[in-house]
């Protein structure tokens, strides 16, 4: 601004130098628009008002975590469609700095202690606040997926919001992999999310053969595990949980699988143990052999493929009447529920193929365990089954005698996969084979044989004739052996009253950030109120508003794009 428009504003503004109600008027609409006084004798300065303020969660734009949001299951081409929640999550947390997992849970530990942490070197103000607010509804999303949900829809929920923040993707249920998503550089990570007082972590030994033998995520040839345990203070619910997530990380590789397969879990160790006649055969020199192509053949059915057996009988239940047997006087109650309710439920509430609380532990040789097919529904009323379809349907309005009905349809269906399975599989000549004396060596031979082979095609062939392998077993570490194997990659707080003390410190700093430039406008208002009001006699009120001008124009300008910072104003 310079003296000849301040000239133009004198001229087309006020009919006569001493009369202000023309520029006044303006000023008063100005006041009213953003509701502070600027010219009144009793004015309070932007300053104080905005000192005064506090941003508050509400403030911090929403995700919907919706599962069904995460992505579309669609498909064009080859290349999967986001869903409109990914893609607004996506826009926030590719600012969150880091090359992987690690780095960026250093960088959010690191902007809640202090969020200067997260300005990068020579970042304009615009970037720095374009940041703050990634990492504040990183903070937000994060404390709704964990603490809003069941422990199966949480980790779903969980494993999808890892997957955008990595820029990768979710890997669909029963596809014989062990991996629940993929990074953006197709690393495969299978989630495990628990309180810290009862981790256990595992899965279908099966699978993780599967994926060291034959790798599925080029270039990488290993699985790796991520491991996040909870622990949150007394009992609070929602987004009122406080508490941290620990992050811990280990792989599964070609060359150590047998030695953290030795440490798992008493029950686990026999997952490792490889045929006697095989150690023999190649011992001997016989490095083809092969003991479990000398095995009479059968459906080796994994956990997922299972599931998948007990789906399609669950869906053929829930479609048919279903007899009410507690109550005689209404025999018959129709569900009709939708594939996509079936869907959303099985993935999502249930995780028929890996909640071992759903199941009833049998005694299998010297222990209780729960073996898919083995083993029968638990469906007390404090139960996981319950629990699961009550959370599922009963907030959706379904009655006692509805959701008795799923809960009967989810025994039947896993009480027929049982009958088939053990039909197929358990009454074989070659299960009992493998029941026999002596078929496998004992676990330290095994591993001590398996660490001896040099060739990676000897110990994939040597993992495919193990007892784990060959009898479809799981597998599982407790905590203090995760912890024993795993890098700790990070911690971080969680909980709506920590993400509001970053509000807190952030509200003082976007006031620093901005407050300059509503101070300069004030007084280009006043300099020029001055100016036209003295009958444009004294200059230095005028100079006072053009440096003004000058310095708004400057700083708006470091708030604007680094792409549009050269356009002219």
């Amino acid at each position: 601004m310079n003296k000849k428009e301040l000239n133009y504003i004198k001229e087309n503004y006020f009919s006569d130098p001493a009369e202000e109600l023309g520029l006044k008027l303006i000023y008063e609409m100005i006041e009213e628009a953003f509701e502070v006084e600027v010219v009144s004798e009793n004015r309070r300065l932007l300053r104080e008002r905005m000192q005064g303020s506090t941003l508050t969660l509400q403030a911090i734009p929403d995700i919907s975590v919706s599962e069904l949001g995460w992505t579309d299951v669609r498909t064009v081409g080859n290349q999967e469609v986001s869903g409109p929640a990914r893609n607004q999550l996506l826009q926030f947390t590719k600012n969150i700095q880091g090359a992987d997992l690690q780095d960026k849970l250093t960088s959010l530990a690191e902007f809640y202690n202090s969020p200067d942490s997260i300005n990068l070197e020579g970042a304009t103000p615009g970037q720095r606040i374009s940041s703050a607010l990634s990492y504040l509804v990183f903070y937000k999303t994060l404390t709704k997926v964990i603490s809003n949900f069941n422990a199966a829809s949480a980790g779903f929920n969980f494993e999808a919001f890892l997957a955008v923040l990595l820029e990768g993707a979710q890997i669909q249920a029963n596809t014989g992999t062990i991996a629940d998503f993929k990074t953006g550089d197709n690393t495969p990570i299978s989630l495990k999310l628990y309180a810290e007082k009862s981790v256990v972590v595992g899965g279908s030994f099966n699978d993780l053969v599967g994926d060291l033998v034959e790798p599925k995520f080029s270039p990488h040839d290993f699985m790796q595990y991520v491991v996040v345990m909870k622990s949150f203070e007394g009992e609070s619910q929602g987004l009122d949980v406080q508490g941290d997530l620990k992050f811990f990380r280990f792989n599964f590789t070609l060359d150590n699988v047998a030695d953290l397969i030795l440490d798992s879990m008493d029950k686990s160790v026999v997952c490792i143990q490889i045929s006697n006649e095989f150690i023999q055969r190649v011992s001997a020199g016989e490095t083809d052999y092969d003991f479990g192509a000398t095995l009479p053949a059968q459906e080796n059915m994994s956990p997922e493929e299972l599931e998948g057996k007990f789906i399609e009988k669950f869906t053929e239940l829930v479609n048919e009447p279903i007899v009410y047997t507690p109550s005689p006087a209404k025999p018959e109650i129709m569900l009709n529920l939708t594939t996509d309710e079936i869907k959303h439920f099985m993935t999502n509430q249930l995780d028929w193929s890996k909640n071992d609380a759903l199941f009833t532990p049998r005694q299998i040789g010297a222990e209780k365990r729960v073996l898919r097919g083995r083993v029968n529904i638990n469906n007390s009323n404090d139960g996981a089954t319950a629990a699961a379809v009550n959370n599922a349907f009963g907030e959706r309005g379904y009655d006692s005698r509805q959701l008795w009905a799923i809960r009967r349809a989810i025994v039947t269906a896993t009480a027929a996969v049982n009958a088939d399975y053990s039909a197929k599989t358990l009454k074989t000549a070659r299960a009992e084979m493998l029941a026999g004396p002596d078929v496998f060596a004992d676990p330290q031979t095994s591993v001590e044989f398996y660490n001896s082979l040099t060739d990676p095609e000897l110990k994939k062939r040597a993992l495919l004739n193990t007892k784990g392998r060959l009898n479809n077993l799981q597998f599982d570490l407790n905590r203090g052996q995760v912890i024993r194997i795993s890098e700790n990659i990070g911690q971080i707080k969680i909980g709506a009253v920590y993400v509001q003390e970053v509000l807190n410190r952030m509200t003082e700093e976007l006031n620093r950030s901005i407050f300059s430039i509503f101070q300069s406008v004030k007084i280009i208002q006043e300099g020029t109120y001055a100016f036209m009001a003295g009958g444009l006699q004294d200059d230095s009120e005028a100079e006072k508003a053009i440096n003004a001008s000058q310095e708004v124009e400057g700083k708006v300008q470091e708030l604007r794009p680094e792409d549009n910072a050269e356009v002219d104003l």
